[in-house]
């Protein structure tokens, strides 16, 4: 049965949201404003889900797609226009930092948006890429294990598109029909600031690349060694190859560096095949110069960076700070860390390895001091000891940055409680166009401050 809904906000997850019967109805590709026919498709208590079957009045900011294939695979917001998305990124946080940040007066920034004159496509410096049993080679459609097969990628970089390209069609040509038997899946990695490529695609020239190749478990490439080396071959800018999971006694194969190095305002940064580093290269800049101009750091202080993987903020924070601990669980981030530090000529930046909640606890147990705190944590947020210590050593302010707005919002509530720090506002930054993705910057200061 069909009914017709007005939608009336935005949910964190993308989709539009109407009321039928007094229950709350979610409608993916829906925008506020429109009036719609859906079919309701799943139901449950308090809320239902629907399938946007017409739209009876569109809203002033629905625009046709310009890549459809994308919509069920990633890209959920490319009907609304890009202006439009950046108003509804700002309006999500505000609304999640008062409902679940019980924070009822946030102060909310207008989003930036991509830089002007970049294109809010072809800005990812990484993808990771899915084959499906039929040979397809793209993206796994959401919530679900089917592919859609892509023959280029839209969302990477003009020259890592390229790469694509040649690597889907070069892996199509040696393993045929038995690819999705072979190969389970591949990810491109490339360092785009290192040849100050601006996305612009009248100016693609080739970057250094990783390409890490994720054999199918149980598998047995013959001559994987081999494998590698040609594949270094296929494509302009490769400039190291990783076949993971490789059966038999190989385990992992790599064939030149296991390593980029990227540049970011004037400073380089060494990231394995296996560390985090940001994806979009156009508003990385954007994301440092906002998070340290927030959190202020003095010549007398020393500067926590949390969760701080190849110490991207540490490099930063080191040019104003007396003295940066930069922490970090995974070890091959912490070796680039270290390696970082040693590129840029930083002798203030010692980075640990071990969980931020682990070694916070082991620092205020022995009395050392944070004056002002940075951290960057996983979508999943901060460990709730990690809160706990945090607020035991009392840094003057904690500027928090943010991947799910949701888990921000959560940890916000948790370092206000007993109002031990006030929210002075947040920045949403726009590292993900054309999806309900948010990255946010939150500022706190200590209360009882003089």
């Amino acid at each position: 049965m069909s009914i017709d809904v007005e939608l009336t906000d935005l949910a964190y997850g993308g989709d539009a949201v109407g009321r039928y019967e007094g229950r709350v109805l979610f409608v993916p590709g829906g925008i506020p404003g429109e009036r719609v026919r859906v079919e309701v498709v799943e139901e449950r208590r308090g809320h239902a889900r629907a399938e946007l079957l017409e739209i009876l009045r569109p809203a002033p900011e629905r625009v046709d797609p310009e890549f459809p294939l994308l919509t069920d695979s990633g890209c959920q917001w490319q009907h609304i226009a890009y202006p439009a998305q950046l108003t509804w990124k700002a309006h999500i946080v505000r609304q999640l930092l008062v409902r679940i940040g019980k924070q009822p007066d946030a102060l909310v920034h207008p989003t930036i948006g991509m830089p002007a004159g970049i294109s809010p496509w072809h800005y990812r410096n990484l993808a990771l890429f899915s084959i499906g049993p039929a040979n397809e080679i793209g993206f796994k459609l959401t919530e679900s294990h089917e592919v859609q097969d892509l023959e280029t990628c839209p969302l990477l970089h003009p020259a890592l598109d390229m790469v694509y390209q040649q690597i889907r069609a070069r892996l199509l040509e040696t393993f045929g029909d038995s690819l999705a038997q072979m190969i389970q899946g591949f990810t491109i990695r490339g360092a785009i600031g290192a040849v100050a490529a601006n996305g612009a695609a009248e100016q693609v020239k080739a970057v250094p690349t990783l390409l890490s190749i994720h054999a199918r478990p149980g598998s047995d490439i013959e001559s994987p060694q081999e494998l590698a080396q040609e594949l270094m071959t296929s494509a302009p800018g490769i400039v190291g190859v990783i076949i993971e999971r490789v059966g038999g006694r190989y385990g992992r194969v790599v064939a030149g560096q296991e390593y980029l190095t990227d540049v970011v305002l004037n400073k380089r940064f060494r990231t394995s095949s296996d560390s985090f580093f940001q994806v979009n290269m156009a508003q990385t800049p954007v994301l440092v110069e906002r998070a340290i101009a927030m959190l202020e750091p003095m010549r007398s202080e020393v500067a926590l960076d949390g969760y701080s993987g190849v110490g991207l903020f540490s490099a930063f924070l080191a040019q104003r700070a007396a003295r940066v601990l930069s922490i970090e669980s995974q070890p091959s981030a912490v070796m680039d860390a270290r390696a970082n530090a040693t590129l840029n000529n930083q002798t203030n930046i010692t980075a640990l390895e071990g969980t931020l909640e682990r070694l916070l606890g082991q620092l205020y147990y022995r009395r050392e001091r944070i004056d002002a705190a940075l951290v960057d944590p996983p979508r999943a947020g901060c460990h709730p000891k990690a809160i706990q210590a945090l607020q035991s050593l009392a840094p003057r302010s904690i500027v928090y940055v943010s991947c799910d707005p949701s888990t921000l919002a959560r940890d916000i509530a948790s370092l206000c409680l007993n109002n031990r720090y006030r929210l002075v506002y947040a920045q949403p930054i726009d590292m993900f166009p054309q999806t309900y993705h948010i990255e946010c910057i939150a500022l706190l200061a200590r209360n009882g401050l003089r």
